[in-house]
């Protein structure tokens, strides 16, 4: 099945629904709508009157004066409407109005309060812009509400002109307070800036070019001076070694082997010009080792080596006078013996000498303190290039603060100029502001209550009730509506889905094809039993007779209690139960052709069996169980040509002999009780392999359990001359008879009236009974509405040729 057949059959139940709880909605529906109609007539009428209040904007254009008032007007109108809304507006209100007197002695002035909050209503007009909004107020009173209305106004415009005024005095004074704070921030902020640059001066960014300048011109005269040094170093030598070589050519003059006394003996020293080359060549040689020959200090001890060289062959010897070298004496001994010689020190020569001596040591010492100056001055130069990127860091974190300072100070500069000339707008009336535009009016329709929207009320309050009271009905006694309900509850096989009798008899005239009645009584039954013409019973829907229909006629049978002794029938109601027989009587209705797909499908499940034995039972009775036995015996004799047998099992209410025309006796009764055999007791209906054995009821001697066993083997008998014995049993429920009868049975059909029976009864009826034999079931009295749409348009157009 799939989604749309699944809704249509939903939307089916629904108004079955609908139907069946017609009186019940309508009567739900009728009675809201009458209630709505009186409470319009009872309730107090209130009278509401309303005035229009336009926003009018600005007069001066926004780009020349910047409004101070901030927020949106929907902001505005909200906290304009708590002020007015407030304890003591409302209060001054009710008093001067004396509104609600009677409800202010009663429970006070609180109950009052909230009474005319709800009245009040302020509702804003222009979409996303406000242009306008209305204010109204509703009382019993025309002339009251207008009064009330018209004082509400004046205090929303009242109220308006004090919340601008109040923005705008706490704007300047609030940023008078912030501009005063922000000048101090910004002076504070400037002093630390001054403070910054004096600390760390020498440091900051911008002097990082003069600094990288002076550290060149510093290093370029540390070069000069460390180029200078080895200079005077040699010269230093150079005059050490000439008063050394001076003290030691003296002592040879004087031709003394031994010293003076008080002087060293003679020195024997090496040539310092010479020890120093050699001191040089080892250097330059340990350098050639490590570096290239291009290396700086290798070229520049190369070049000393070759100066020293050179110097040496200039000299007639290349060296002075050598002297042992075993002989050597220092510095100290050399001047020990120049005090202990008294003709040295009036030596104008060796005075000369030792003056240029000192003058060296002077210059060097001078160079040595130049040079340490300047390796200190090169390296403050260095720590001031290299901090000077924190100190930038430094400063850009006062100047970013700074600017910020400055950059607010100047916004609020601006706005309290702006705040100034917007408070000389608000004085002067040029801002936005409220105005009347339609006055309080005087009301002269209620607006409560209102009768559209009362019966309206009423309506959808009646429909809620009805169908909601419906549906719950419908789900409190929930039935058996469709075959896929009986299926997926019982998981059960429906055989067929027998509609109601309707479709058979309504859809064409019974004119011509039944009896007329002898008279209007239409008197007994003819002799034997047997009906002049078939008739409607139970749940039947009469045929039509003429223009008029049968049920018209004739009245309906009432139901008998179940186990009433059957009394004798009329005419009338021998004919109506005759009409039960609907695959006689309408054989090409919907109906008839339900029960041949039924005996169909029971022919199919026999599976070829020489004889199969149906019992026909429901849970209650009135689930049309007899009819069905009966139309299913004759569509299978009739249409399918099975030798069939009718057994009227049920001894409480035999209807078959009714049903098929035939004698009430001999029946079962007789075959059991009486000892007459089968052939004595069948009937014989019609020209059709039908017979039926009726059960022959007698008030005299009833049927008892202990003889129902006996029924085997009459069903043994039938078994050997028919292929189909059809028994109609008692309901499942009332009666024991229905336990014994399930064992006899090949197949079980139960019986289940549509829209009828109480799923909780098939249910209760299918476990007491635990049958053993193959179960089926046949859903009878289905409704017309629920066929599909196909089957009804295909019986009823071929119904309508079959009258014309």
């Amino acid at each position: 099945m799939n989604q749309t057949s699944l809704g249509t059959d939903v939307l089916l139940d629904y108004w079955g629904m609908v139907v069946r709880r017609k009186v019940f909605i309508g009567l739900s529906i009728g009675l809201s709508l009458l209630v709505a109609w009186g409470l319009t007539l009872v309730l107090p009428k209130s009278y509401r009157s309303s005035t229009l209040i336009m926003v009018e904007s600005q007069k001066i254009p926004e780009r020349y004066v910047q409004g101070v008032v901030s927020g949106t007007l929907q902001e505005r109108l909200s906290v304009i409407q708590q002020q007015v809304m407030s304890r003591t507006l409302l209060t001054s209100v009710i008093d001067e109005f004396h509104l609600y007197e009677d409800t202010r002695k009663a429970e006070g002035v609180e109950s009052v309060i909230d009474a005319v909050r709800k009245d009040i209503k302020v509702e804003t007009k222009g979409g996303g812009r406000v242009e306008s909004f209305s204010i109204s107020f509703a009382h019993g009173n025309p002339a009251t509400a207008q009064k009330v209305t018209a004082k509400l106004a004046s205090q929303f415009i009242e109220e308006n002109l004090k919340i601008r005024e109040q923005f705008v005095e706490g704007a300047s004074e609030f940023l008078d307070q912030e501009l005063q704070s922000a000048s101090t921030a910004l002076q504070a902020k400037e002093r630390e800036m001054g403070q910054f640059k004096q600390r760390y001066m020498g440091e900051l960014p911008g002097q990082v070019e003069a600094n990288l300048r002076a550290l060149d011109r510093l290093q370029v005269e540390l070069a000069s001076v460390e180029e200078l040094l080895p200079k005077v170093r040699e010269r230093l030598d150079v005059m050490d070694k000439a008063i050394s070589n001076y003290d030691m050519s003296w002592a040879a003059s004087i031709g003394s082997a031994a010293p003076l006394k008080g002087m060293p003996g003679p020195v024997i020293t090496e040539d310092p010009q010479r020890a120093r080359l050699r001191d040089l060549e080892q250097k330059l040689a340990s350098l050639t080792a490590q570096y290239k020959d291009t290396y700086p200090d290798v070229v520049q001890l190369r070049r000393e080596v070759d100066r020293l060289k050179a110097r040496l062959g200039e000299a007639p010897n290349g060296s002075e006078p050598e002297v042992p070298k075993q002989q050597t004496t220092d510095k100290s001994s050399i001047s020990r013996q120049k005090e202990t010689v008294p003709t040295i020190g009036t030596d104008p020569y060796l005075q000369g000498l030792m003056k240029q001596r000192d003058d060296v040591r002077a210059e060097l010492s001078t160079l040595k303190e130049r040079e340490r100056r300047l390796n200190a001055q090169i390296k403050d130069y260095e720590g001031r290039v290299e901090r000077a990127p924190m100190r930038e860091q430094e400063l850009t974190i006062l100047m970013r603060d700074y600017e910020n300072m400055q950059k607010n100070y100047q916004s609020l500069l601006d706005k309290k100029l702006n705040a100034r000339i917007a408070e000389n707008l608000e004085k002067r009336q040029k801002g936005e502001q409220f105005r009347i535009l339609d006055p309080a009016n005087l009301p002269t329709k209620p607006e409560k209550p209102d009768p559209l929207k009362m019966i309206l009320a009423g309506l959808v309050v009646g429909c809620g009730i009805g169908f909601g009271g419906a549906f719950l009905m419908e789900q409190s006694s929930k039935v058996f509506r469709r075959a896929e309900e009986i299926e997926s509850e019982l998981s059960l096989s429906v055989l067929a889905t027998i509609p109601d009798f309707r479709m058979a008899y309504e859809a064409t005239g019974a004119a011509g094809m039944l009896p007329a009645p002898r008279d209007k009584s239409l008197g007994e039954v003819p002799r034997g039993g047997q009906a002049v013409r078939p008739a409607i019973t139970g749940h039947i829907i009469p045929a039509r007779r003429a223009k008029k229909p049968l049920i018209d006629t004739w009245r309906r049978v009432p139901p008998r209690p179940y186990g009433t002794p059957t009394a004798p029938l009329t005419a009338a109601e021998a004919v109506k139960c005759e009409l039960n027989l609907v695959a006689k009587w309408r054989p090409s209705s919907v109906v008839a052709e339900q029960y041949r797909v039924a005996a169909t499908r029971l022919v199919l499940a026999g599976g070829g069996q020489k004889s199969t034995v149906v019992v026909v039972t429901s849970a209650v009775k009135g689930e049309g169980k007899s009819c069905t036995a009966s139309n299913l015996a004759y569509v299978l004799a009739q249409d399918l040509g099975k030798k069939t047998v009718l057994v009227d099992c049920d001894f409480k209410c035999p209807t078959i002999h009714l049903y098929n025309g035939v004698p009430a006796r001999p029946g079962v009764a007789e075959a059991i009780l009486d000892g007459m055999s089968i052939e004595q007791c069948l009937h014989r209906s019609g020209e059709i392999p039908l017979s039926v054995l009726p059960a022959s009821p007698n008030a005299n001697r009833p049927m008892g359990l202990t003889k129902i066993p006996e029924l085997n083997n009459i069903m043994t008998e039938l078994r050997q001359q028919f292929e189909f014995i059809i028994v109609d049993a008692p309901p499942i429920l009332p009666l024991a008879d229905m336990n014994l009868l399930a064992g006899m049975a090949d197949m079980l059909l139960i019986v289940v009236r549509s829209a009828v029976t109480s799923q909780d009864i098939v249910r209760k009826a299918i476990k007491a009974l635990k049958p053993s034999a193959r179960m089926g079931v046949i859903l009878t009295a289905y409704a017309e509405n629920n066929l599909p749409k196909y089957m009804r348009q295909y019986y009823i157009a071929r119904t309508g040729l079959m009258a014309s």
